[in-house]
C-alpha cells in the first residue's frame, strides 16, 4: 500500500543562478527548513525515448487501460502491470521507481515524486477541459504537462491538436511511463518511424526539479497553457513552482492547478496556495470548479495581473 511521505524540503543548495530575484519570497518556515536539510535535487534534463521503446509497444498494447475523456479516449498503462514488469527484469534495479515500491511510498525527498500513479486530481481536470474548450481551442497552442507522471493531461492536449512539452521531476518516469503512454494514443496506421518522427515533432520531455528546468528551458518558446495536478502537497516547494509559471508562461497565457482542499500532515492545499499567490503579486487566481465530496478537490485558474 503506497502512501506519502510529506519530508520533502525546499533545496537548500539552489544555484543562485537558476532563479534570480525570487518573486514569491520563502516565508520563515521554509528558509528555516532550507537550513535544517540540504536535498540534491536532480538537474535538469532534456529525456529522450529508450532504444527499446518501439520494439516494446506491442507488448505495452497488451497491458494498456482506456478512459473517456468527453469524446476522446485515452490508452496508458496501468501502474500495477507496469512496477510488476520493473521488478521483474535485473538490469532495472536502479530506477527511482524501483526504490519507491521498495520503500512502499510515493515520495522519497530529492528522489522520487510519485509520478508512477494517476491521482484523482488529474481526472477533475481532465474532464474539465473537455467541457471547457471546443476542438477550436487547442489550435496551434503550446502547452506545458507539469509534473505529468503518466502524461494524461498533455496526451489530452496532444489529441485536440496542441503541441505538448512534458515535465517530471523522474527521468524513469518519462522513459518507463510517459513515452510509452505517449506513444499507445498516436495512429496505430503510423510506421515504427513515423512514431518516433511524431515524438519528434511534436513533444519534448524534461526530468528533473522545476527551477532548473525553467532555467533550462529558458530561451525556448514559452506556453500559452500550463497543466499541473496534485503539485501543491509541499509549501516548501510552491515557490519554485510559481516562479516556474512566471518563467515559462506566456503574458496572456493560462495555468490551471488541479489540487486537493488540504493535503494533510503538511499544511498545504488550494486556499493555503490561493495565498501563497496573492502574497506574490504575480498572478490572480480563481477557482473555476470545485468538488463538495468527503475530501474537497477544487482548480485554480492563473493568469497574469
Amino acid at each position: 500500500m503506497f502512501k506519502f511521505n510529506f519530508e520533502v524540503e525546499e533545496d537548500a543548495s539552489e544555484d543562485p543562478q537558476s532563479v534570480k530575484s525570487p518573486i514569491f519570497e520563502k516565508d520563515a518556515e521554509e528558509a528555516d527548513s532550507e537550513k535544517t536539510k540540504d536535498i540534491d535535487w536532480y538537474q535538469a534534463v532534456k529525456v529522450q525515448p529508450t532504444d527499446n521503446l518501439i520494439s516494446i509497444l506491442d507488448f505495452y498494447e497488451l497491458n494498456a487501460k482506456e478512459i473517456e475523456v468527453g469524446k476522446t479516449t485515452i490508452r496508458h498503462l496501468v501502474a500495477g502491470f507496469l512496477l510488476d514488469d520493473i521488478k521483474a527484469q535485473s538490469d532495472l534495479q536502479d530506477l527511482d521507481i524501483r526504490k519507491s515500491e521498495e520503500n512502499h511510498s510515493d515520495l522519497i525527498a530529492g528522489v522520487y515524486e510519485g509520478g508512477a500513479k494517476i491521482w484523482e486530481c488529474t481526472d477533475d481536470l481532465l474532464q474539465y477541459l473537455s467541457e471547457k474548450h471546443e476542438d477550436s481551442f487547442w489550435k496551434d497552442k503550446r502547452v506545458l504537462d507539469l509534473g505529468c507522471g503518466s502524461g494524461l493531461l498533455g496526451i489530452y492536449a496532444i489529441k485536440q491538436g496542441a503541441r505538448v512539452d512534458f515535465q517530471d521531476y523522474n527521468k524513469d518516469v518519462l522513459e518507463y511511463i510517459t513515452y510509452p503512454n505517449i506513444l499507445l494514443n498516436v495512429e496505430e496506421t503510423l510506421t515504427d518511424d513515423e512514431k518516433l518522427k511524431f515524438l519528434d515533432t511534436n513533444t519534448n520531455l524534461y526530468a528533473g526539479d522545476w527551477s532548473h528546468f525553467a532555467e533550462l528551458t529558458k530561451d525556448l518558446e514559452k506556453y500559452d497553457l500550463i497543466l499541473t495536478s496534485e503539485t501543491i502537497y509541499n509549501t516548501e516547494n510552491q515557490g519554485k513552482l510559481l516562479e516556474t509559471f512566471a518563467g515559462r508562461l506566456k503574458s496572456d497565457g493560462v495555468v490551471l492547478v488541479a489540487a486537493k482542499s488540504h493535503y494533510f500532515g503538511v499544511g498545504g492545499g488550494l486556499e493555503q496556495f490561493s495565498g501563497k499567490i496573492k502574497q506574490g503579486n504575480v498572478f490572480r487566481s480563481e477557482s473555476v470548479w470545485q468538488a463538495d465530496e468527503n475530501l474537497k478537490r477544487g482548480i485554480l485558474q492563473l493568469n497574469f495581473k
